[in-house]
């Protein structure tokens, strides 16, 4: 939400202007010369404030930032945030591998949790499957760096991206935005809002169609791999009961049946040949073409309902509620082999369903003291059914359901010390109790009726407890520089393993443990130069205890000797020390007032503390950090200027990523003694974007042009590395893309 000032036509011409996701006191050029500061406000700590006012690491990006990055999802903010990786998930379309600070989540199944929380509006999505949403009725998105625990209802033990939705007014609006591009690129949004009861009740619906012609083809069947086929919709209302009290209720579905991911073979699979008659499978030539035999299936459907009331209970406190309840289904098929042949075939079902409960409490009475005070339940159910065909002979399934009931007190407070001074101080009390059921079994054939085999029957529950204190200071030197120290305590909370094997290895059907995440930062956030440069910088330091790993385990299913079967395992892979600095920076000089340049630098090392042998067998079990480079950055030039009485806009891009491992395996070669199994990396590259647009004089309608990965670089985000089965897939970035969107304001 940006603050602007009296004068409304230039704010609204210049709604595009904003470039950088930290401004704060950034020129905004009108027709008429006139200039005008404006400030990004942020809700990062449960309350409105100048996002330069937050002791933490945060980035927050406008509608009109996130336009001009062409970022249409979450993962569009790839390369805008210091040590930020955000990707679409493995296995579906409509998940999002989220790390922070080499804190993250790589697996979608039911047990999970992530690590990085994902906010709609103050609700909590509790699987990453559902969050790969369009960034549709959105006025900003936060990203906030660091365990947020005592500010959160969930645990959100690597930070958290909160979306916020566009407040409602009596003011009506209509608009419509049109996007054709690339690869028959057809996206249609649309949104209505105003006055139902001028001064008491408003509403607001919006939805979107978004089309695409997949990247690749599967050479088998001629189908599209890797395309997009989404419809979302939201609707709001706000109900002005009285002056001290609103009330909110809002309802969002989407619906996403695109075709499946595409997986390139990085390598020739030597399985092959025994299934089609010595036919080699070598990788292909595209990097996302296909010849997967597996039946095409991909589908998510998601919805959820919330209620929010917030009730002014006097000048000095405010009371909140967010009640919510989401659910939803995917349906998965996942060919790892990506061959016509029957080498490992899996067919995966997917839901949960959760219900929430969070209250703040608010106070603030304009003296030395503010807090937050808040209270959390939550009561999920994940579930899922995965059919698995090994060599086209070894058939077996993967059931279960894991319940999760948590309830959690949190807190936090600030103190004005002095003039300059003001101390920080937090808690998280958290209780959260874990029930596992799981049956999994081999079969016959693929029919899957006739059970042989059971290789783990459980039904397990278990308590996992944690108070995460946070303690901090920060100091004006300045009236535009501050400076801060902070040390928090983050928590995820263990669980169980739907996928064990317990037949082969015991353990598996055993809870793991909670991991905590304890870091050190300081920061400084800066406003320089005469307010013509905006800097942030921060470093840390963190010890990371009890790392939550999933891997891929191979192992001799029939007792010949071959390692013929996998299965995944879920273990805590040991510690590691996570330290590193970020800036990001902003500059408009004001001897070119048309010119602004805005990028951001990371280094992270996130160095294990000691390797996992868990067999003693002389080879590292587990990677332990995956998706945590060494180095990211990036750098943005934008233009400003009036044009035929309109706004012309327009901006250069380039980012860096370092070396990055992308997957967890560890352990001996299977089939070659003495020799080390090897994740998948992907080298270090850069990649450039740009865009251009025009807003009318009116502000009535925006055309824009936006092209993304313009230098058209080969880069894996993800992928499946089981040599047992000879699989060595990987999934590639989104290719060279070009669209051009057109904005109307209808009224």
């Amino acid at each position: 939400m940006r603050k602007f000032g009296d004068k409304a036509r230039v704010a609204l011409l210049l709604a595009s202007v904003a470039a950088s996701p930290f401004a704060l006191a950034a020129p905004a050029f009108a027709q008429d010369g006139v200039t005008e500061d404006e400030e990004i406000v942020v809700t990062a700590r449960r309350t409105e404030e100048s996002l330069q006012e937050v002791p933490a690491s945060v980035s927050a990006f406008s509608e009109e930032q996130l336009q001009r990055l062409g970022a249409t999802d979450a993962t569009g903010l790839q390369g805008a945030v210091p040590n930020l990786n955000i990707v679409q998930g493995r296995g579906s379309s409509n998940a999002t591998n989220i790390y922070i600070r080499g804190v993250g989540q790589p697996d979608a199944l039911q047990t999970f949790d992530p690590a990085v929380g994902f906010y709609v509006d103050g609700v909590y999505y509790s699987r990453i499957r559902g969050t790969q949403m369009d960034l549709l009725d959105i006025e900003r998105v936060e990203v906030l760096r660091g365990p947020q625990g005592t500010l959160y209802g969930k645990n959100t033990i690597g930070g958290a991206i909160k979306y916020v939705s566009r407040e409602l007014t009596d003011d009506a609006s209509g608009t419509v935005s049109i996007t054709g591009g690339d690869y028959n690129t057809q996206e249609a949004r649309v949104g209505l809002s105003g006055a139902l009861v001028p001064g008491k009740l408003r509403g607001k619906v919006a939805f979107a169609s978004l089309q695409r012609d997949g990247f690749g083809t599967n050479r088998l069947t001629g189908r599209d791999v890797s395309d997009k086929d989404t419809t979302a919709f939201r609707a709001a209302l706000d109900w002005l009961a009285s002056d001290a009290v609103k009330v909110q209720f809002s309802y969002d579905m989407t619906k996403d049946s695109a075709e499946p991911k595409g997986y390139q073979r990085l390598a020739a699979n030597p399985l092959c040949p025994l299934f089609l008659g010595g036919r080699t499978c070598l990788p292909l030539n595209d990097n996302f073409d296909t010849e997967s035999g597996l039946a095409p299936l991909n589908s998510t459907d998601a919805e959820g309902y919330s209620l929010t009331v917030g009730w002014e209970l006097s000048s000095a406190w405010n009371l909140k509620s967010i009640t919510a309840y989401r659910k939803s289904d995917s349906e998965n098929n996942i060919d790892f082999d990506t061959t016509p042949a029957r080498i490992t075939d899996v067919i995966a079902t997917y839901g949960d369903d959760q219900t929430s409960q969070e209250l703040q409490l608010l106070y603030d009475d304009g003296g030395k003291f503010t807090g937050v005070f808040g209270a959390y339940y939550f009561d999920g159910k994940a579930f899922g059914l995965v059919k698995n065909i090994f060599l086209n002979r070894i058939f077996g399934t993967t059931e279960g359901e894991t319940k999760t009931e948590s309830f959690a007190l949190f807190g936090e407070g600030s103190y004005t010390l002095s003039d300059r001074a003001t101390l920080n101080l937090g808690l998280r009390a958290t209780q959260e109790k874990k029930t596992t059921r799981a049956l999994n079994r081999g079969f016959t054939n693929d029919t899957f009726t006739v059970a042989n085999a059971v290789t783990a029957d459980f039904n397990k529950s278990k308590n996992f407890d944690s108070v995460a204190p946070k303690i901090g200071i920060d100091f004006k030197l300045t009236p535009d520089v501050l400076a801060y120290l902070t040390l928090s305590r983050g928590f995820k909370s263990g669980g169980f393993n739907v996928r064990a094997q317990a037949t082969v290895f015991p353990r598996s059907s055993e809870p793991f443990d909670d991991e905590v995440l304890t870091v050190a930062e300081l920061g400084l956030k800066s406003v320089l130069l005469d307010r013509q440069l905006v800097f942030n910088t921060a470093v840390f330091y963190g010890k990371y205890e009890d790392i939550q790993v999933s891997t891929f385990t191979a192992f001799d299913s029939n007792g010949d000797g071959i390692q013929d079967a996998f299965f995944g395992d879920f273990l805590n892979a040991g510690n590691a020390t996570m330290k590193g600095a970020e800036v990001e920076f902003d500059w408009n000089p004001r001897a070119v007032e048309w010119l602004r340049i805005a990028g951001n630098l990371s280094y992270l090392d996130a160095t294990p503390d000691d390797f996992l042998d868990a067999n003693r067998d002389g080879f590292v079990d587990t990677q332990v950090i995956t998706n945590a480079p060494k180095s990211t950055g990036s750098l943005r030039a934008y233009l400003d200027f009036p044009v035929a009485n309109g706004l012309f806009t327009a901006n250069v891009g380039f980012a860096h990523r370092d070396k990055s491992v992308l997957t967890n395996e560890g352990g001996p070669f299977p089939g070659r003694p003495g020799q080390a199994l090897n994740p998948i990396t992907q080298g270090a590259y850069q990649s450039w974007d740009a865009g251009l647009s025009w807003l009318s004089p009116s502000a009535k309608w925006r055309f824009g042009i936006n092209g993304k990965n313009l230098s058209d670089e080969d880069y894996i985000t993800n992928g499946y590395n089981i040599p047992a089965l000879g699989i060595l897939v990987g999934s590639y970035g989104a290719p060279r893309t070009v669209s051009a969107t057109i904005d109307f304001k209808v009224f």
